[in-house]
């Protein structure tokens, strides 16, 4: 009788399946390329134009309270809407959408490693700590727009400082793998490698 494989082990093969990684990595790149290029509600081109050209934070962080303030008055009244409505649509979207393309490439990396728990840990996390300080970004822009002009000392002193882990983490995630997998290219015959 065929021994049956395990559930666990039956969920790790979907998960790194062609197919699947292949359609989480077209969904990241529609939902990648629509956000920063197409403009419609809530994309960065549509708040650059609302906004009369501003930046959002996330995209260039200030490290100081004054300047986050400065920025935010700057955007005007419809900008800081704009910025608001973005943070609880497009904003949970996007990484949202790059988590399972950036777990599946980091999971199809490491898979070809031999890594002991703690670095095989570490690697597997950069995606969720990526996604978990982007929300908490999210949430402490929220509320420094809810209380425009008030201001919240402490949530502006920290957000640069999340902006910066979720930035580092999101290109580790995806530059980790990446080298990883072009450390065997050249390690190994092109027709050696099995990318899947």
């Amino acid at each position: 009788m065929k021994p049956t494989a395990s559930p666990i082990t039956m969920e790790y093969r979907v998960i790194t399946n062609r197919k699947v990684f292949a359609f989480a990595l077209l969904g990241a790149s529609l939902v990648f390329f629509a956000v920063h290029f197409l403009d419609f509600p809530g994309s960065v081109p549509d708040f650059m134009k609302v906004s009369g050209g501003g930046t959002l934070l996330d995209v260039k962080p200030s490290f100081s309270e004054e300047a986050i303030y400065q920025r935010l008055a700057l955007y005007g009244e419809e900008g800081r809407k704009n910025y608001a409505f973005r943070n609880v649509t497009v904003d949970i979207l996007l990484p949202l959408s790059l988590f399972p393309f950036l777990f599946l490439l980091m999971l199809r990396a490491v898979k070809r490693l031999a890594l002991g728990p703690a670095p095989r840990t570490f690697l597997l996390a950069l995606p969720f700590v990526y996604v978990t300080f982007d929300l908490a970004e999210n949430a402490s822009v929220l509320a420094l727009l809810a209380h425009f002009p008030d201001r919240y000392h402490a949530l502006a002193s920290v957000l640069p400082y999340l902006t910066a882990v979720k930035r580092a983490a999101s290109i580790l995630a995806l530059v980790i793998p990446l080298s990883i997998f072009s450390v065997l290219l050249v390690r190994r015959r092109p027709q050696e490698i099995d990318l899947g």
